[in-house]
């Protein structure tokens, strides 16, 4: 009876150090109003990443940058139809558009805050969702990589018929 009790107390002490306590800040009180960390206004529109040299759309795919505010309904769809809106986005543009790879979607998460974990300055008003990236799994035709803005997590099992948000970058 004393060894169940004892292993009951081990399995609870174990579980205990499987959740995190700490309370990340939001990313909107992290960041003072106008500061973009490693980013660089471009133009309202766009913004350089000072890390990668990237250029990043600001607001989710479909929407405008109005007053320093996102504004419209982002588009919302599968893994394909947000490779071809990029396309026919840089068509329109006169520059070359595409849907971020995994690691540079990654790369731009904050580690020090979240609820969503990107600057709120360079990207305003941005969704807390599931985002495409271009990135596919190996070895599956049906699913591609995913990133949660609200943590900057993600992973490659997403279905590609499965409709999401996304970003714009392009390449300096």
């Amino acid at each position: 009876m004393l060894v169940l009790a004892a292993l009951g107390l081990a399995g609870l002490a174990g579980l205990s150090g499987c959740s995190d306590l700490r309370q990340t800040p939001s990313c909107t009180s992290y960041f003072k109003s106008g500061d973009l960390g490693h980013f660089k206004l471009q133009s309202p529109e766009v913004v350089r990443d000072s890390r990668s040299g990237l250029l990043w759309y600001r607001c989710s795919a479909g929407q405008s940058l109005i007053d320093g505010r996102c504004t419209g309904d982002p588009l919302v769809l599968d893994w394909q139809a947000a490779q071809d809106f990029a396309k026919e986005f840089s068509s329109a543009s006169g520059r070359t558009w595409r849907v971020p790879e995994y690691k540079e979607m990654k790369a731009l998460s904050e580690k020090a805050c979240d609820n969503p974990s990107y600057n709120p300055n360079a990207f305003p008003d941005l969704p807390i969702e599931n985002f495409w990236t271009t990135t596919t799994q190996r070895g599956s035709p049906w699913q591609a990589c995913s990133i949660y803005t609200h943590t900057g997590h993600g992973h490659c099992r997403s279905r590609r018929v499965d409709p999401m948000l996304f970003l714009l970058v392009s390449d300096p």
